[in-house]
Order: C-alpha cells, then sequence, then structure tokens
C-alpha cells in the first residue's frame, strides 16, 4: 500500500454506512479515482469540511492496488465552493460540468487540461451567475481537450475552407460544417447565418451570440451534436437548461 499526494476537485459526495463517505475525486495526476474517507461523517474535526463538492483541495490517500477505491488519509483546502451556493445558476453549472468530468472519463486516466478548465468553470461559479456563452465556452473547451470538440473551421468532407458567412451547412452526423458542394450529397441541417461565427467568437471568449435566436439555434445544435457523439443523459443538464438557458 502506497501513499500518494494529489490535487484534487470533488465531483460529489454520498454517505456510506453510519459514518463513511464514498468521494469522487478529479485528481491532477491520476484522472477520477473513486475514494473512501473513513469516519468523515461522524468527526466534522477529521476533515473539517474539505470533502464537500466542488472543492479543491490537496488530498492524500492510501493506493492498495493501483485501481479501484482509495482510502483518503488527509485533505486540505486550496479553494472552497463558497459562493457556488448562493445562486442556483451557480451550483446548476458547477453540478453539469462535475458530472460531464465524471461521465466522460475513465478511472485512473490523467486529463491535466481537463482538470485546469474544471478548476475554471468551478472559480468562475463562485463569483458570478453563468450565462449560456459561459457555459459553451467551457463545454467546447473541454469537448476539444476530449477529442470531440464540432469542426466549425474547414469542411468535414472534403477539408476545404469556407468563408465564415458561408457556414450555414452543418452535419450532425459527420462532426461539423459542410460546404456548399459536399452539402449537395450529404446529410446536415441548414441554420441561420452567423450562427457558426458565434460559436467561434464564443469559443474564444470575444463575445456572445448576436441575436437570442442565434443563442437558441446553438443551444438546440450542441444538443443534437452531443446526443449523436457522445449520448449521455446527464440529468443536471435538464436542471440547468431550466435555470440558465
Amino acid at each position: 500500500m502506497s501513499l500518494r499526494k494529489d490535487e484534487a476537485i470533488v465531483l460529489s459526495k454520498r454517505a456510506y454506512g453510519e459514518s463513511d463517505r464514498i468521494i469522487h475525486l478529479f485528481t491532477l495526476g491520476a484522472g477520477k479515482v473513486p475514494a473512501i474517507a473513513k469516519g468523515a461523517g461522524k468527526s466534522q474535526k477529521r476533515f473539517a469540511n474539505t470533502l464537500e463538492p466542488f472543492n479543491h483541495i490537496r488530498v492524500e490517500y492510501f493506493d492498495k492496488h493501483g485501481r479501484g477505491m482509495v482510502r483518503i488519509d488527509n485533505a486540505d483546502l486550496v479553494s472552497g465552493n463558497n459562493g457556488i451556493e448562493t445562486s442556483m445558476k451557480r451550483m446548476c453549472s458547477a453540478s453539469f460540468f462535475a458530472e460531464f468530468v465524471d461521465r466522460m472519463t475513465r478511472e485512473r486516466e490523467p486529463h491535466g487540461r481537463l482538470f485546469m478548465a474544471l478548476k475554471e468553470i468551478i472559480a468562475f461559479a463562485r463569483s458570478k451567475d453563468p450565462a449560456y456563452p459561459d457555459i459553451l465556452h467551457y463545454e467546447l473547451m473541454m469537448l476539444d481537450i476530449l477529442g470531440y470538440h464540432p469542426n466549425f473551421d474547414t469542411c468535414v468532407f472534403c477539408g476545404a475552407a469556407i468563408d465564415d458567412d458561408e457556414k450555414v451547412c452543418f452535419s450532425r452526423e459527420r462532426g461539423g460544417i459542410l460546404c456548399g458542394v459536399c452539402s449537395r450529397s450529404l446529410p446536415h441541417r441548414r441554420w441561420s447565418p452567423g450562427l457558426i461565427r458565434g460559436f467561434l467568437a464564443v469559443k474564444r471568449r470575444e463575445t456572445g451570440f448576436e441575436a437570442p435566436s442565434l443563442e437558441r439555434e446553438a443551444q438546440e445544435l450542441m444538443e443534437g451534436f452531443m446526443a449523436y457523439h457522445v449520448d449521455l443523459d446527464l440529468k443536471s443538464y435538464k436542471l440547468l437548461k431550466s435555470m440558465v438557458f
């Protein structure tokens, strides 16, 4: 059995028996790690609220097999979740990204960039209510890190460059935009001019969409894309959509 030290973000916590707690950690060095905190429910003094969801902590844990559940020995708070509880929008946003990371990753696969992205959106949610462009920015960032980012740059079939004003045909099945020639023979949906330009602006953190109608189209496009390519039923998304979008 070896003692390991790492940074982690607490994804979730649940009771296990009378006094123990099951904690899902997303660590900087080892990725997603399930853990048990012995006696965490009996003694508030031992962990002093460090194992609450969305907390950024330094953690020490015993790892017996290099897989499966570990036992938390000690945890120190780096950044708490203070502020998130003040707003349903903040809570829903943090919950969505915690579930997104939990469902999109496998245990013991390090994702340093994804860890930093999750830390950034949680820090954002502590300070202000996220709007849809904020959610979309981090969603696109995480999809890019995981290799699922939709292609908004060139035709996904022939690779041709497309002017921004002509980026109107999006193939959910192919995962990106189509040029005028390829769109004649491939399934796609035609979207409003300016929608893809809005996606690119949100990704670069420049601005939002030019009109509320484009924002609604963006939500619809992303929902269809995620359903086809990721196929996860994220419970937190439904609440997020009702509270934020």
